[in-house]
């Protein structure tokens, strides 16, 4: 048989065996694939943050979500693991054959050598057929790191949604601090009318009147600081959520409490296994385990595929056209000898990274149990700070009503009262901080356990 009857049979060879490697490895991206269940997800760009209105009662489950679709971190967030995702799909390439079309053409003269053109066209197939592990080990490391990408969104969005809350709870508490500080005007303008009267009858001298005129002033020295407090709630508000705008409207949210759900150690149980820091780091860790897999085998050979097929002509010897068939087909078989000790210096790195993401990973964990633990106690001695607070307004109230009782019949001065109205402002403060603080430490519980 001669060269040119043995072409047929050597190109069909060709061509079957490329469709035999390509098939044997095309089934690998959907295996990994089916063992990957990452949602990615896909960030808003279509929308844009506008201003949130309404006369409606806004509740905390509203401002929430608000927040959750239009604060640029969590989108960041997204940004960064749809970019993790396309990583995977470059590094999923691998799988699949390189084919190439490549065309050229040449002039050649000169004054010693005869004027000459050439053409050439070819088609190449290029194929990685095994590399002993190295291309599915980048593969799953990739697609650990986008486990550890949608944790992260995961964290940035219950960061997110314990920073609404607590902007929330701040404009509650700034509302109900501005109606305490207004009672108080109240009181204390009531108080100097009260005393003015008795002084024009000649009852009370001149002092408990100029005593009453300061008292008053600085309760509304106290309730424009007040009212300005409940703007700069609004603002921080409206920037947790995102939004460019957010007009005052009533917050739907009471104060009222109920008691945590969990005990404290079963707080630490769920943290363990559902913060998403420790996910996060846990996935970055796996990624680390198939790095050095992959770089313990960075010394093994590659078994490659190539094949080409072409038509070329030059007219220095015969005319240019037609172009002449020429075709090739090869195994190559790689072995990595000596790189300079790169091999060897990468899987170093790679073990070094490893024991740094596994301390990251412990340290992190011992960072969620001391937030569970000290959100979890701190909401257990708020609790009982709201009852004593609960019990003091009482008696404020129950103290100003006999000292003013006591002032209308001559057997208490202005400065008994004076001290009495301050004791029930302070009551009232301490009570509603409390009360927040109790609602602020619930939420910071849900979230050091991995809770929105």
């Amino acid at each position: 048989m001669s060269v040119k009857e043995a072409r047929g049979p050597i190109l069909r060879w060709a061509v079957l065996a490329a469709l035999w490697a390509w098939i044997a490895t095309a089934g690998a991206p959907d295996a990994y694939a089916a063992a990957s269940t990452t949602v990615v997800p896909m960030p808003n760009v279509g929308v844009s943050p506008g201003t949130v209105a309404g006369s409606k009662p806004l509740t905390l489950e509203e401002a929430v979500r608000i927040g959750l679709d239009n604060h640029s971190r969590i989108k960041s967030a997204g940004f960064q693991t749809f970019a993790q995702d396309a990583i995977v799909k470059q590094r999923m390439s691998a799988y699949y054959p390189v084919v190439t079309f490549d065309n050229g053409f040449t002039n050649r003269g000169g004054k010693a050598t005869q004027t000459s053109d050439s053409l050439s066209s070819r088609i190449g197939f290029d194929m990685t057929l095994y590399n002993f592990g190295k291309r599915e080990g980048t593969v799953q490391a990739a697609r650990e790191t986008l486990d550890a990408r949608q944790f992260f969104y995961q964290a940035t969005s219950n960061d997110i949604a314990l920073l609404v809350k607590q902007s929330y709870y701040r404009v509650l508490q700034r509302n109900a601090l501005l109606n305490v500080n207004d009672d108080t005007v109240k009181n204390r303008a009531a108080t100097l009318k009260q005393t003015q009267s008795f002084y024009e009858v000649g009852t009370r001298p001149r002092s408990d009147v100029t005593q009453a005129q300061a008292n008053l002033f600085t309760a509304q020295a106290r309730l424009i600081q007040a009212r300005k407090d409940v703007d700069v709630a609004w603002a921080e508000l409206r920037n947790a959520m995102g939004v460019d705008e957010l007009a005052k409207q009533p917050l739907a949210e009471d104060l009222s409490l109920a008691p945590f759900p969990l005990k404290l150690e079963q707080a630490k149980e769920e943290a363990f296994a559902h913060r998403p820091e420790l996910l996060q780091f846990s996935a970055d860790l796996r990624a680390r385990d198939q790095l050095i897999a992959v770089a313990r085998r960075n010394h093994l050979p590659d078994f490659t595929f190539n094949s080409s097929y072409g038509w070329n002509g030059s007219n220095s010897g015969a005319d240019l056209f037609p172009l002449q068939p020429n075709w090739s087909v090869g195994l190559n078989f790689n072995i990595p000898l000596f790189n300079g000790f790169q091999t060897t210096y990468k899987l170093q790195e790679e073990l070094a990274n490893h024991g740094s993401t596994k301390e990251q990973l412990r340290a992190q964990r011992q960072q969620v149990a001391l937030e569970v633990e000290t959100n979890y106690l701190n909401l257990v001695a708020l609790r009982d700070v709201v009852n004593a607070n609960e019990a003091a307004v009482l008696a404020g109230k129950q103290n100003l009503e006999l000292q003013e009782a006591r002032y209308q019949v001559g057997y208490a001065t202005i400065v008994d009262v004076t001290t009495a109205q301050v004791t029930l402002t302070t009551a009232q403060i301490d009570h509603v901080n409390s009360i927040i603080d109790y609602k602020l430490a619930v939420a910071q519980v849900i979230n050091a356990i991995g809770r929105q």
